[in-house]
């Protein structure tokens, strides 16, 4: 492959760097005079070197020949133009070979390359799933809940519980950086969202306010969450 592309530069450069045939017009020799050569040889002397040409003003104009035309090559030899049309055609069909190739040895790879991109396009892409929070992972049971005698952490456990249950249930897929409230917001307007909207609430005050949970409203609490959890409370 590499020294083909070489190979198509080259030709390439060499359809640049074709002789040009340059037209001169046919100059009669100038005739120097004994004023002209004494001219000549005293700014040689100086070190000066022109080929500026001065005609005799003393003489007549020379006469001007518009008519001139170069002289016409031989019979017997080739017309260049010939071979020169034959350049251009030369170097496009070396450009087209070498596309042609290029197409042929690389083009059916992109091909399957891009088909099978436009086919699965988000094969590629990191599927996002919901995650549940730190707070609603790995639940306690609630058998296991009510024998707690904290009651304060009982009771925060317990919210966590119902609300994981209640998101679980309506199909909603929890993001890591919910907050209880967060997670309250996405469930749909209902008395069972009320009384878990009551439940956080005194769950968040007994966990960052330090509020103290008595044993009957410890039970009252219960008794709203055996409700929310239906025949799981069971």
């Amino acid at each position: 492959m590499r020294r083909f592309l070489i190979v198509c530069f080259l030709l390439i450069l060499s359809g640049t760097l074709l002789p040009s045939y340059a037209q001169e017009a046919v100059q009669e020799p100038l005739e120097i005079g004994d004023s002209g050569t004494e001219y000549l040889r005293a700014i040689r002397l100086r070190g000066i070197d022109t080929d500026v040409a001065y005609f005799d003003p003393s003489a007549p104009p020379p006469k001007l020949d518009t008519s001139q035309e170069p002289p016409k090559p031989a019979a017997d030899q080739a017309d260049p133009t010939i071979d020169n049309r034959w350049i251009p055609g030369l170097i496009v069909g070396g450009i087209l070979v070498a596309v042609a190739y290029f197409f042929l040895r690389f083009g059916g790879r992109f091909t399957v390359s891009l088909g099978r991109e436009a086919g699965n396009p988000d094969s590629t892409r990191p599927r996002i799933r919901g995650q549940a929070p730190i707070w609603a992972e790995k639940l306690a049971p609630l058998d296991e809940i009510l024998r707690m005698e904290d009651r304060q952490r009982a009771l925060v456990l317990l919210t966590q519980k119902v609300l994981a249950t209640a998101i679980a249930a309506n199909g909603i897929l929890m993001q890591r950086s919910w907050t209880a409230r967060d997670a309250l917001r996405q469930l749909p307007e209902s008395q069972a969202r009320e009384l878990l909207r009551k439940l956080v609430t005194m769950a968040e005050r007994v966990q960052f306010g330090g509020r103290h949970v008595s044993e009957d409203e410890f039970n009252d609490h219960v008794a709203n969450c055996r409700y929310l959890l239906g025949p799981e409370a069971a």
